[in-house]
């Protein structure tokens, strides 16, 4: 009796670690690159930011920039200086890194289109620690032309993203803006702003 009670045991054990084997089988995962899987950069795995929704919004906004006037009176300048602020993070997203990777897009498009002098922030640390400062606490205003005189920039490009959040049962819509501003730094002046959007969704099928 007892001798069958272990082997009917056995025979569970290994029924059960066959089972698990072949459930770990059919739900196994791989790493692969984008080459590998056509449509992996384009899906969206969350309804969270990913590069492809920054880089449409951003682009969205630099053409309108480079369609603007803001950017004929550069022309018509002799060569100005303009600097590219660090991007507010309004979100609940943690973004702060692909925001910041944003920055050198910005100046690469500024660069590009000629007639401007960039000049960069990524040397000064302090400034930048002290603009996230002023993020953080409060944007004020009148550190504008303070920031720009210590840099060496006649105009700023600056903006923010942030969002809006809607639910109802299990679906769910959220609806990311970016906004984004050239200032001149002697009167604070807005020269130019747009705001471009992009929207994620679960939704039922």
């Amino acid at each position: 009796m007892a001798l069958r009670a272990t082997l009917m045991s056995k025979t569970v054990q290994a029924v059960v670690t066959l089972a698990m084997f072949c459930l770990g089988c059919a739900h196994s995962t791989r790493a692969v690159r984008g080459d590998d899987e056509p449509g992996l950069d384009s899906a969206a795995m969350s309804t969270g930011l990913d590069r492809r929704d920054l880089q449409r919004m951003l682009n969205e906004n630099m053409e309108k920039m480079r369609t603007s006037a803001v950017v004929q009176r550069w022309m018509n300048e002799n060569r100005p200086a303009v600097s590219v602020l660090p991007m507010k993070n309004e979100t609940s997203e943690h973004i702060d890194g692909p925001l910041q990777a944003l920055i050198s897009d910005v100046e690469t498009k500024l660069i590009e289109w000629g007639g401007v002098r960039v000049i960069s922030l990524e040397n000064q640390q302090d400034l930048l620690n002290e603009i996230r400062r002023q993020y953080s606490e409060g944007f004020d205003q009148s550190n504008i032309a303070h920031w720009g005189k210590q840099i060496g920039s006649r105009y700023f490009v600056t903006g923010k993203v942030y969002t809006t959040d809607e639910r109802v049962g299990v679906q769910r819509r959220v609806q990311y803006y970016m906004f984004m501003q050239v200032i001149d730094v002697e009167t604070g002046e807005i020269l130019f702003q747009n705001k471009s959007a992009v929207t994620k969704a679960i939704v039922r099928d």
